[in-house]
């Protein structure tokens, strides 16, 4: 049976004697690792962002500011 996340599409089979997953079962599946996905590509932006350095000088003090 194919299954089709985002971009990866994997094809998955079931041995005999195992137990299969109804459709609303692999439904869930599906929406938690799409979930878990979409988290890491989240935490791998804001990691970037955080590391990023910026090439313009930083808006300069208010006067008074820091005495």
């Amino acid at each position: 049976m194919p299954v089709h996340i985002e971009r990866m599409t994997s094809e998955v089979s079931l041995q005999e004697n195992e137990l299969s997953l109804t459709p609303a079962q692999i439904e869930k599946l599906v929406a938690l690792v799409i979930t878990k996905l979409e988290d890491r590509a989240r935490e791998a932006q804001r990691a970037r962002a955080a590391t990023k350095l910026n090439r313009q000088a930083a808006k300069p003090l208010e006067p008074g500011y820091g005495d």
